[in-house]
């Protein structure tokens, strides 16, 4: 890919750019200029880890949180909650009935097993965990430690560029008091796939951050990689102001 200058559109040439300060010389404009990645930029962003947000692991990483730790905002905790209560009532209404001789054994039966769905799911709500780790180049989600309905889901990190987080479309339109956020992956090729969804920003961010770190290859890497020409860009820059500078002094009128 080739590099331009974002004043003059001047393209930068190899013995332009310091990888090791991230930054390029434009020859046409003398202008020096910001190259960092945004990968780069979100690894020098620094994000506090959330309270109630665990750690297990820095390498791999490991992290760990309670899937729904708002349960008074969590729609799916609270029609799991109402289901199970209507479908214990209902089961023990049906289970009189049928002692009473009035109806089937299946009806109360079926009762019964909708009622432990609905207690299960909740549970689920109330007591799992979300777990995010990085194993194997890809990126592993899910819940535990109870068996959840939610499939665990794998996010390879082959042509991931960066990772970002983005406010809900249910957020921004229902004006949430706790605006919630997906962390989504980001690719070379401009798509992008949905990583975590619906946290509070600090999580988001904090997720995000740590992410992106895994992402950014070794300043020493980086720093065997450099050629002789590369290496050699601050005496380049300085002959270059040296020129300029000389330049406009030929040019000042004479007293």
């Amino acid at each position: 890919m080739q590099l331009h200058c974002p004043r003059c559109n001047h393209p930068i040439e190899a013995e332009q750019i310091n990888i090791q300060k991230l930054v390029a010389l434009c020859a046409q404009c003398s202008g020096v200029f910001d190259i960092s990645h945004p990968r780069a930029k979100a690894k020098r962003r620094k994000v506090r880890r959330p309270p109630h947000l665990r750690q297990y692991s820095q390498d791999p990483l490991h992290l760990g949180f309670r899937t729904n730790f708002r349960l008074d905002k969590s729609e799916s905790f609270q029609s799991s909650a109402i289901l199970s209560g209507v479908f214990s009532l209902v089961t023990l209404l049906m289970t009189g009935l049928f002692l009473e001789g009035e109806v089937p054994i299946f009806l109360p039966l079926m009762f019964v097993i909708m009622a432990i769905a609905a207690i299960y799911a909740l549970a689920t709500n109330a007591y799992n965990q979300t777990h995010i780790r990085i194993e194997d180049e890809a990126i592993h989600v899910s819940r535990a430690p109870l068996p959840s309905l939610t499939r665990a889901r794998r996010i390879d990190l082959d042509g991931v560029e960066s990772f970002a987080v983005e406010e809900t479309a249910a957020s921004q339109r229902e004006g949430y008091d706790t605006p919630r956020y997906h962390v989504w992956a980001h690719d070379a090729d401009g798509g992008r796939r949905l990583v975590n969804g619906d946290l509070p920003e600090e999580y988001a961010s904090y997720i995000a951050s740590q992410l992106n770190q895994r992402l950014i290859p070794d300043e020493a890497a980086n720093a065997a990689r450099l050629s002789d020409s590369q290496l050699d860009f601050d005496e380049y820059a300085l002959e270059q102001l040296q020129d300029a500078d000389a330049s406009q002094q030929t040019l000042r009128p004479k007293p």
